[in-house]
């Protein structure tokens, strides 16, 4: 019997190394599929390729989809999710600066500040009781890459930015002080995306790739061997052995999404997630013998 096929595209280059390591360990294979996965970066896209049965899942979407199914009345939905804490927690600063109450008054330079990597800073230099709103601090865009980013950090122009890793060994090696913060729980990476029109019409499939999934992330923890040794730290820390979202992620991409579109305040976020088939695999003792 030929395996069942699907179609995913991730929306961040960061999301390829599972998808990688899922096809390279026989994970799909295991599990009667035939996963077919590419980028598509644009957002807009992406999610115009999803509806038009162009692809079955998204990996990413995070918090633009809660304002299409709360005034559109859309029926996305997330059925598992990777990870769940903010891992660019490495702050890059300027002499002098010690902790993140020194960043009051001074600016800090990120990525697209109306993406993900924007708005998780705006959100958490708010819990930390700098309200970019109040001109506690400013936040600056500036597109590219993390590195021209913390050269700009070293060079004086900005106080600080945040980076993952390696950057943050970068940066030290050329002279930047950096300071490790508190990683906020985030929907972020590896979220399984599709609509519940294809849920309903395909749940073999589904339930096939909720085990193909699991299957993958205990490969990744547990080959350490097999994948560069730096990659395999951020990922393995973060991975989640169920792959269950968190209920202060969820709270906190959801705080994303207000951001941009108020209006949706008295929308539930919960309604977004449907992890019923990571549930029954859980509850099928799969996921607790993989790790025993």
């Amino acid at each position: 019997m030929a395996n069942r096929r699907l179609r995913i595209i991730y929306r961040s280059n960061s999301h390829a190394p599972l998808w990688l390591v899922a096809d390279k360990s026989g994970s799909w294979q295991k599990n009667g599929l035939d996963v077919d996965t590419s980028p598509q970066l644009v957002r807009e896209k992406a999610v115009e390729s999803l509806k038009s049965g162009h692809v079955d899942l998204i990996s990413g979407n995070h918090h633009n989809l809660y304002v299409r199914n709360a005034n559109n009345g859309e029926d996305f939905v997330h059925l598992a999710q990777a990870t769940n804490n903010w891992t660019e927690n490495r702050l890059v600063v300027t002499p002098g600066i010690r902790s993140v109450q020194d960043l009051r008054g001074k600016k800090i330079v990120a990525d697209k500040l109306s993406s993900h990597a924007g708005l998780n800073i705006w959100l958490f230099l708010k819990q930390e009781g700098l309200d970019v709103d109040r001109g506690d601090v400013e936040l600056v865009e500036l597109r590219g890459s993390s590195e021209e980013r913390w050269h700009r950090v070293v060079d004086g122009e900005f106080a600080g930015t945040f980076v993952t890793i390696p950057h943050d060994t970068r940066a030290a090696k050329a002279g930047a002080h950096v300071i490790t913060v508190r990683a906020i729980p985030m929907i972020r990476g590896v979220t399984l995306t599709t609509t519940m029109t294809f849920v309903k019409n395909h749940q073999d499939e589904i339930r096939r790739l909720t085990q193909g999934f699991v299957d993958a992330v205990h490969f990744f923890r547990t080959r350490k061997r097999e994948k560069v040794e730096t990659l395999y730290e951020e990922w393995a820390q973060s991975l989640e052995t169920k792959p269950y979202p968190s209920l202060q992620a969820i709270s906190n991409v959801f705080r994303l999404a207000l951001r941009r579109n108020p209006e949706i305040t008295s929308y539930n976020p919960l309604g977004l997630w449907d992890t019923h088939f990571v549930r029954e695999l859980d509850d099928s003792g799969y996921i607790d013998r993989l790790y025993q």
